[in-house]
């Protein structure tokens, strides 16, 4: 396979998966607005606890089954042994599926306990709702992980959409429905948060079905893929099993250290607050405010960045598994331009319109502390963004302990600064901003150096950060000229937030096709691309 025809693969498919966050987080920003409106912001806060105890949950099971499979389908169709990349699929069904039941089962028994140690005592009615949705998880991640393998994004980018439409619907339905079932309760905003949980269910279950929907149309091709196999080599279930749990044990303690990172903050500032005097109703006001609205908005823009570090492993892996190093650092070269591109004035806008944007997003719940923790932490899009690529990247050349030591050092310095801050220093909420703000880049800088060691891999600066950098200031400036001077005029928030947003988008682009930031290979394999390369030459932007 040719570099060019590989980085086309690479920024293709992993375009496809960025387009497709892009809907799933328009979709899922537009229904937490609204079911932060139907359970209130201590129903948030039950809701975004039960959700990192589920995350958790999910890690330290299935969560790492796509990238696992994908890692280990690719290396085999390199070495065309297709009877055993087919073998993978059947033995990890089984293997992700007594896990995500064994998980779903304790998660579902102990759900008190766990709600309990949080001091979020609340959460263990949502949580009991969310539990078996990681057994459906379970499935779906085998599925995913097979397509992903064989270098196609469509299964897992449309299961997405269809999830998040699903999930979207029913959480909203399902929280009225059980505010009402539950309204002279104490815990009615409990119920209300089970409600939204409920509804990721549905979503799980929906795209599961349209996953098996897809593999059975292609179940076909695989088969007569399997009969081209003249590898003569056919492993064992039982090595295949091992192959896979081998596989998914260093990624599962990487993601699990860093979910244990947002678990521990959640813990340490709920224990620190609450031995303070301060109650669980309010505590979970001020929470709601770092993870319903700075920690999720920012996390927006990390997905889409991100969507390169699943695209990128079952490539590199193929690559490495062939020795061929300049592929590898070219993969690398092109996966973190792209995810660069976006993020820096992802993070740049957020801080500018930090006011607007919320305002726009949560109307009266938006109040004077959500802006001011994003403009402080907004730095962390390109910190997490970065730092989940190249965890990729490290796992995609087979190394897999690399997060894990690197998540674990930054962890290690993290938890000590926290509490620093949030005790000593009295910061509460924001120590917990700049916390997570130092743990992404900590491990930044962690991957970084293990890149160059590893790969002799050494990044560009000009089109990579500093063109970027520099379009996105230019950017943020122009953006906050066109929010002060409209609203100066209309007295309203919406119309200038929504023209900002657009000049912001639009001067980015023209900024960075100025300085010369990206060409139109790249541009048109970009979300949307195509048309933003025409519209481009017909401003006489690009040639």
């Amino acid at each position: 396979m040719s570099q060019k025809k590989s980085k086309n693969d690479l920024l293709m498919q992993g375009g496809l998966l960025a387009s497709a966050g892009i809907i799933t987080r328009l979709i899922g920003l537009i229904y937490r607005i609204v079911l932060t409106r139907v359970v209130g912001t201590e129903g948030m806060g039950y809701y975004n606890t039960a959700y990192e105890i589920y995350n958790l949950a999910l890690l330290v099971s299935t969560y790492s089954i796509p990238v696992a499979i994908s890692k280990l389908v690719a290396d085999r169709d390199s070495k065309g042994q297709y009877i055993n990349s087919n073998k993978l699929f059947r033995v990890g069904l089984l293997v992700s599926s007594s896990i995500g039941f064994a998980a779903s089962f304790l998660l579902l028994v102990f759900s008190n306990q766990l709600a309990g140690f949080m001091k979020w005592p609340s959460a263990a009615i949502p949580l009991r709702v969310l539990a078996p949705t990681i057994f459906v998880f379970s499935l779906m991640g085998i599925i995913r992980g097979f397509f992903q393998g064989k270098k196609t994004m469509a299964p897992t980018a449309f299961s997405q959409i269809i999830e998040q439409i699903f999930n979207a619907i029913f959480s909203v339905v399902a929280a009225i429905l059980f505010i009402k079932a539950n309204k002279d309760s104490l815990d009615v905003a409990a119920y209300g948060a089970a409600g939204g949980t409920a509804g990721t269910l549905i979503g799980a279950v929906m795209g599961l079905l349209f996953l098996v929907f897809v593999y059975r149309i292609n179940s076909y091709y695989f088969l007569k893929k399997s009969l081209k196999d003249h590898s003569g080599v056919i492993e064992a279930d039982s090595a295949i099993a091992k192959a896979i749990i081998m596989t998914m044990l260093p990624i599962i303690l990487s993601q699990t250290v860093y979910q244990i990172s947002g678990i521990l903050d959640n813990f340490i500032f709920s224990k620190m607050m609450f031995d303070k005097g301060m109650t669980e109703s309010v505590k979970s006001v001020l929470y709601e405010a770092y993870s319903n609205k700075y920690k999720w908005l920012y996390n927006l823009p990390v997905a889409i960045a991100s969507s390169f570090g699943v695209t990128i492993v079952p490539i590199l892996s193929s690559g490495y598994a062939r020795k061929d190093s300049d592929f590898v650092r070219e993969k690398c070269h092109s996966a973190i331009k792209i995810n660069m591109i976006v993020a820096i004035p992802s993070a740049i806008g957020l801080g500018v319109l930090a006011r607007p944007i919320l305002q726009l997003l949560f109307h009266k719940t938006a109040d004077e502390l959500s802006p001011r923790l994003m403009q402080l932490g907004c730095v962390a899009v390109v910190f997490f963004a970065l730092s989940t690529l190249t965890n990729g990247i490290l796992q995609g050349v087979n190394r897999l302990r690399l997060p894990i030591i690197h998540a674990a050092v930054s962890l290690a310095v993290h938890i000590p600064l926290l509490i620093i801050m949030i005790g000593p220093m009295n910061l509460g909420v924001y120590g917990m901003v700049i916390g997570n703000c130092t743990y992404g880049l900590m491990v930044c800088i962690l991957n970084w150096n293990s890149m160059r060691k590893e790969l002799g891999y050494v990044q560009e600066l000009k089109t990579t950060f500093l063109i970027p950098f520099i379009s996105a200031a230019g950017m943020g400036g122009i953006a906050w000229i066109v929010y002060s001077l409209l609203f100066a005029v209309l007295k309203n928030n919406t119309v200038p937030a929504v023209i900002a947003i657009i000049f912001a988008v639009i001067s980015y682009f023209v900024f960075l096709l100025i300085f010369k930031g990206v060409n139109e290979e790249e541009l048109k394999e970009m979300p949307f691309g195509g048309r933003l390369a025409k519209a481009a030459k017909k401003l006489k932007l690009m040639k």
